[in-house]
């Protein structure tokens, strides 16, 4: 046992055994230089001892990252897998600015938008609670079912109790949703679905256990 030990302790210490190197894969719009600066505390520190799982809540911590492997590559190196949040929406605030919205209602680097098709989510100009409208927004689009979700056209909100979605129907045309506010999104979803065939062009679920259509 005692030989053991002595093992044990010397291979802790061995310079060979010594983190050095560092792999990332699976980015595409996350910064690698973040990623790797997550990890960069942890150079030279024994691998026996590497703090995988340290490791990781660090890197998911980086904007964009939605999960992450970290395993050992002896002798020295690292290997930390990313995968991204998916971009969903682009909130567009009173001041003009946007920001990218993942499929979580999370925040996004702006570099998440490129190449991608994301709905429009718009707080009206003079919002009476422009903060309300916009938490709102991302509320609904990352509670809504996937089922649902792919056909929202855009949203628009000035408070955070009136977000209106405006949907994209099979046959091309639109019909639009006054969703109210994010809550109930499961059911809410449920009952749009159903009165997608129904004559109007607005599906009001505000009050999603009696809904209205116009």
């Amino acid at each position: 046992m005692a030989v053991l030990v002595a093992l044990a302790v010397t291979a802790i210490f061995l310079p060979a055994l010594q983190l050095r190197e560092i792999s990332v894969s699976g980015l595409g719009y996350v910064d690698e230089d973040e990623v790797r600066g997550a990890v960069s505390s942890d150079v030279g520190d024994s691998m026996v001892l590497l703090p995988t799982a340290d490791i990781a809540e660090r890197v998911s911590d980086v904007p964009g990252v939605h999960d992450v492997q970290v395993e050992r590559n002896w002798p020295d190196g690292v290997e930390v897998t990313v995968t991204e949040s998916t971009p969903v929406g682009l909130l567009t605030t009173t001041d003009g600015s946007t920001v990218v919205i993942g499929a979580e209602g999370e925040e996004l680097p702006e570099a998440a938008a490129e190449g991608e098709t994301l709905v429009p989510l718009t707080v009206e100009p003079g919002a009476i609670d422009p903060e309300g409208a916009a938490t709102a927004m991302r509320e609904v689009l990352a509670n809504i079912p996937d089922s649902l979700r792919g056909s929202v056209k855009e949203a628009t909100a000035s408070s955070a109790s009136d977000v209106n979605l405006v949907l994209t129907l099979e046959d091309g045309g639109t019909k639009s949703v006054v969703w109210g506010d994010s809550a109930d999104a499961e059911l809410k979803a449920e009952v749009v679905e159903a009165l997608l065939d129904q004559p109007g062009s607005e599906i009001d679920v505000s009050s999603p256990v009696a809904p209205v259509t116009r």
